[in-house]
C-alpha cells in the first residue's frame, strides 16, 4: 500500500498573523510509525514549496499552487492520503486537498487528523464529503489501525479514536487511548523529507537568532490545567506524558550531528511541568557538550521555574523564555480564565529572569466574557509595569473562541459571537490589528481590539525610549535577531 501524507498550503487574511514555517511534526511522527511497520510512505509538504505567495482576493495563498499539488498527488499514485489540519483557520485548505484527491481517483482513501478535526469531528465530516475518516487525537497508532482496515485485517468499528460514515451517517467510535510510553515512538521521519529546505532560510521562517538552522521539537504531550480558551485537551488530552531525558538528549544529539541543527523550538504545551525532568535534560546537554540554542514559543508556566533552573537554562543555550500570564487581574485569572496562576509568582519569575540575564516575554489575552473594560486595562497596566520594572516584553492577544473549547460553549450559550465563525473569521480574530469575535453587554469586539492595539503602542514606545537611551542594544538586537529588529521597525511605523 502506498501512503501519501500531505501538509496543505495556507491562506492568510488581512489582520491575521504573518506566515511562519516549520516542520509538519505530526506527519513526521506518523510517517515514522508507518515506515517502521514496512509501509511505503511519502510526505508532500505543500507549505514549504518554493512557489512565491499569491494573492487570492485580499488574502495571501502561501505554498504550492493547487494545479501543481494535483499533479504531485497524481504522480505519487497513492492508495491512501493522510492530511493534517492543525488549525481551524486552515480547515478549508484541508478540505480542498481532499477534494483534489477524490478528483484524481474516488478510490483513494482520504484520512484527516489534527486539532481541528479532533475538536469537531462530526461537523467536519458533514462539511467535507471528500473525507472518509477523521482521526481524533494522536494519530500514530490510529493510522496503523486504519491502514490494516483497508488491507482487510481489521474491522472499522474496532478502531478507537476515529469518526467515519456508515450509510450516510457520521459514526463516532470510542475515544482512543493516549500514548503513555512516548519513548516507544521512533524519531520523526526526517529521512523522508528534504531537510535542507527547512534548515536554510526561506520565505517561511521561525524567529531564531541569526537565521540559524532551526527545527521544532516536542518532548511531552498533554496539559493537566484547564484554561477556558485552550483546545489542547481535545487533541492531546489532560494527562501529561513525557519523553525521558535520555530520549530527548539522544534526539537532540541526533539532529545536531546528522543535520547540523543549531536552534530548537521546544513546542511542548507544558515543557517544565516536571522541573526535575527538564533539569536532567539540561544537565545531559551539558554533560555531552551539545552546543545548541533554544526557546519555548508556546510558553511555560511562571510558577514552574526557579532561579536554579533559570541559571541552567541560560547556561544550556536558552535565548528567550516565554510565559503565559493571560491576565493581570487575579480575579479574572481564577474566576474567568480558570488558570489559577498567582500573579505574585509571575512577578517573582520576572525578577529572577532579570537577575539571571534571561530575556522574558509574556502573553496576555483580553476580551473574555465576564471581563469589563477595567479588567482589561488592569491587565495592560500589569504588563507595562513588568516591562518597565523588569524588561518583560508584552504580547497582547484577543480572546478567540476556538471550536470545542469551554470559551466557545460560553459564547454560544450567551450569544456572544460578534459575527459568524469561519476559517477567515478565526484567522482575523486573535491579533490586535485583526477583528475580534466576542462581544458582550460589557464591551464590543472593536473596543477590545482598540485596547490591544493601544497596549502594543505603549509597549513599542517604551521599547523605543530604551533603545534611544542605549543605542547599543538596538545594534545587538539587529545582529542577534534580524527578524525581530525588522518587526520592531514595522511596529514603529504603525505608531
Amino acid at each position: 500500500m502506498k501512503i501519501l501524507l500531505i501538509n496543505p498550503p495556507r491562506t492568510y487574511y488581512p489582520g491575521s498573523a504573518p506566515p511562519t514555517g516549520g516542520f509538519p511534526l505530526g506527519l513526521l511522527y506518523i510517517a515514522a510509525m508507518l515506515d517502521k511497520a514496512g509501509y511505503e510512505v511519502k510526505i508532500l509538504d505543500a507549505l514549504i514549496d518554493n512557489s512565491p505567495p499569491r494573492r487570492e482576493g485580499d488574502a495571501k495563498h502561501v505554498g504550492m499552487p493547487w494545479d501543481k499539488m494535483k499533479e504531485e498527488i497524481r504522480r505519487s499514485q497513492p492508495d491512501m492520503v493522510g492530511i493534517t489540519c492543525p488549525f481551524s483557520t486552515q480547515a478549508d485548505n484541508a478540505i480542498k486537498v481532499a477534494q483534489i484527491v477524490k478528483e484524481i481517483s474516488p478510490q483513494i482513501s482520504v484520512i484527516v487528523g489534527g486539532p481541528h478535526a479532533s475538536a469537531i469531528p462530526t461537523q467536519f465530516l458533514k462539511e467535507a464529503g471528500a473525507i472518509d475518516v477523521v482521526v481524533r487525537g494522536e494519530g500514530e497508532q490510529t493510522m496503523l489501525d486504519i491502514v490494516e482496515h483497508y488491507l482487510g485485517m481489521r474491522e472499522i468499528p474496532e478502531i478507537k479514536g476515529i469518526a467515519h460514515r456508515r450509510d450516510g451517517e457520521v459514526i463516532l467510535n470510542s475515544a482512543g487511548d493516549f500514548i503513555t510510553y512516548l519513548d516507544g515512538l521512533p524519531l520523526p521521519a526526517y529521512h523522508l523529507i528534504d531537510m535542507e529546505k527547512y534548515l536554510n532560510p526561506g520565505h517561511l521562517r521561525y524567529r531564531a537568532p541569526k537565521f540559524l538552522r532551526e527545527i521544532p521539537m516536542i518532548t511531552s504531550r498533554g496539559c493537566p490545567f484547564n484554561c477556558v480558551f485552550c483546545s489542547i485537551h481535545l487533541h492531546m488530552g489532560k494527562r501529561w506524558r513525557a519523553h525521558s531525558p535520555e530520549y530527548v538528549i539522544a534526539h537532540i544529539d541526533y539532529v545536531v550531528n546528522k543535520y547540523g541543527v543549531q536552534h530548537i523550538h521546544f513546542e511542548d504545551d507544558n515543557l517544565t511541568l516536571d522541573p526535575k525532568r527538564f533539569e536532567d535534560i539540561l544537565d545531559g546537554l551539558n554533560d555531552k557538550a551539545i552546543k545548541i540554542t533554544w526557546d519555548v514559543p508556546n510558553g511555560i508556566r511562571a510558577d514552574k521555574v526557579s532561579l536554579r533552573l533559570l541559571t541552567k537554562m541560560k547556561g544550556a543555550g536558552c535565548t528567550k523564555l516565554t510565559i503565559g500570564v493571560e491576565s493581570g487581574d487575579q480575579a479574572v485569572l481564577n474566576g474567568i480564565i480558570d488558570k489559577h496562576l498567582c500573579l505574585e509568582d509571575v512577578v517573582e519569575t520576572a525578577k529572577m529572569c532579570r537577575y539571571a540575564g534571561m530575556p522574558l516575554e509574556a502573553f496576555y489575552v483580553i476580551g473574555f466574557p465576564g471581563e469589563k473594560r477595567e479588567n482589561m486595562e488592569k491587565t495592560i497596566d500589569f504588563g507595562l509595569k513588568l516591562q518597565k520594572d523588569y524588561g518583560v516584553s508584552m504580547d497582547v492577544l484577543v480572546a478567540t473562541p476556538l471550536y470545542g473549547t469551554r470559551l466557545y460553549e460560553i459564547c454560544q450559550q450567551g450569544g456572544y459571537f460578534a459575527r459568524e465563525l469561519s476559517p477567515r473569521a478565526l484567522s482575523e480574530a486573535t491579533q490586535p490589528w485583526g477583528r475580534g469575535l466576542i462581544r458582550t453587554e460589557d464591551f464590543t469586539a472593536e473596543e477590545v481590539n482598540r485596547l490591544a492595539r493601544k497596549a502594543l503602542t505603549h509597549r513599542t514606545r517604551f521599547s523605543l525610549l530604551q533603545y534611544l537611551k542605549h543605542p547599543g542594544r538596538m545594534v545587538k538586537l539587529a545582529y542577534a535577531y534580524p527578524g525581530e529588529a525588522f518587526r520592531f521597525l514595522g511596529r514603529l511605523m504603525r505608531i
